[in-house]
């Protein structure tokens, strides 16, 4: 794999040498004790692991001979729970990465190169509890964040749900992770592990891509289950035009081009079609921009971050309203989680249909967008099939 073709070949800090794992996350089960990552890139059909912390890059230090960063922020500036301690608001790389790619595995080593042993991955079916039914504290939150709407003061409001699950065991993360990547070919599988907890999810949702001079974003938002497979084409039908869901649509979508606009001269709208995951289809509609000569990827994730699909609308509003009635901190969650190359392209997705496990427990997340006309039911009915990538993956 050559992967400097495109630029020619850099003299790297890193050695590469050719892999031969016939199980990629065997990579991963090596370094026990150290904090590590993992990022699929379905589009790239493309799985960068990386292990044991090298460096932390400060705002606008340049990233060359450094071949991946991986680069985080939580949801809400700070975070105050314990659980979210130093996780987050950072990029940083590591002195080992497996990437695999075209059925080529590459390790790139700092250093000492170590001896990766090929390890037989474990399945494991974990036996779990959820530890209380939510269903009133969602009422709650929906009534007061609906009653915000019904006042006029915002127009949408992305409320989230964290339920904590107990396993009988230690979860095991490798088999979770090989759950993730298995169930959802179409999604980005991320992990990030640090002293001892790991976030991870399967998530639709791509916040930002940039590909040299082209920004590219993705409007994500309307949902509706999957059915049958002779009805499932209905569905899809019934999504597309839907009043409901075409409307929440294009409020992300207007909010996305928008500020896209504010900082390219130009920028095209695609056609709205509809994802397709395990279980649900989403409206999805992408934007692309010019991007000036100096115009980091970081920037346009500090732009764009949140959407209304992730927040609300107005931006600020929904923000102040969700800090003021959700009881649970959201840390990682529906956060910008991404990966950047050493010349500054890359992708960061929102770090939603997710999960922190520490231990035995798990507090999985999902969310809904919430306007006027939206059902408490229904919506929590959407945020259980949300929830389901996690307990599957259990």
């Amino acid at each position: 794999m050559n992967y400097y073709s495109l630029y020619g070949e850099i003299d790297l800090l890193y050695q590469r040498k050719e892999m031969h794992l016939n199980n990629a996350l065997s990579f991963w089960s090596n370094f026990v004790n150290e904090e590590r990552v993992l990022f699929y890139n379905p589009l790239e059909r493309e799985l960068i692991m990386g292990a044991k912390r090298l460096k932390a890059f400060q705002a606008g230090e340049s990233y060359l001979q450094f071949p991946y960063i991986f680069s985080t922020r939580t949801f809400f500036p700070t975070v105050k729970e314990q659980k979210w301690a130093g996780l987050g608001n950072e990029s940083i790389s590591f002195a080992y990465y497996l990437v695999e790619k075209d059925g080529n595995q590459t390790l790139y080593y700092y250093k000492d190169c170590l001896d990766i042993q090929d390890r037989e991955l474990e399945s494991h079916r974990h036996v779990f509890e959820m530890l209380a039914d939510d269903y009133e504290e969602w009422q709650e939150l929906f009534n007061n964040v609906q009653q915000e709407i019904l006042l006029g003061k915002v127009k949408k409001v992305v409320i989230s749900r964290e339920v904590k699950i107990a396993c009988d065991t230690v979860v095991s993360v490798e088999s979770v992770l090989n759950n993730l990547l298995e169930k959802n070919p179409n999604c980005f599988v991320f992990a990030y592990c640090k002293k001892g907890k790991t976030f991870l999810g399967a998530t639709p949702e791509i916040l930002v891509r940039k590909e040299k001079e082209q920004i590219i974003s993705h409007a994500l938002a309307g949902t509706i289950a999957r059915s049958e497979q002779t009805q499932d084409e209905n569905q899809k039908t019934l999504l597309l035009n839907d009043p409901k869901n075409r409307h929440e649509h294009q409020v992300v979508l207007d909010y996305i081009a928008n500020v896209m606009k504010t900082y390219s001269d130009e920028v095209v709208v695609g056609e709205t079609t509809t994802l397709t995951l395990k279980n649900l289809h989403h409206l999805q509609t992408c934007i692309k921009a010019k991007a000036n000569a100096n115009s980091p990827l970081p920037d346009w994730v500090a732009r764009l971050h949140p959407t209304p699909a992730l927040g609300g609308y107005p931006v600020r509003d929904a923000l102040e309203i969700i800090a003021r009635f959700e009881k649970h901190e959201r840390g990682l969650y529906a956060a910008p989680i991404g990966m950047i190359n050493e010349h500054g392209d890359g992708v960061f997705v929102a770090g939603i249909r997710s999960a922190l496990i520490d231990k035995n427990m798990v507090y999985a997340y999902a969310g809904c967008g919430i306007v006027e006309k939206s059902a408490c039911a229904e919506e929590y009915l959407e945020s259980n099939n949300k929830m389901k990538s996690i307990l599957e993956s259990l």
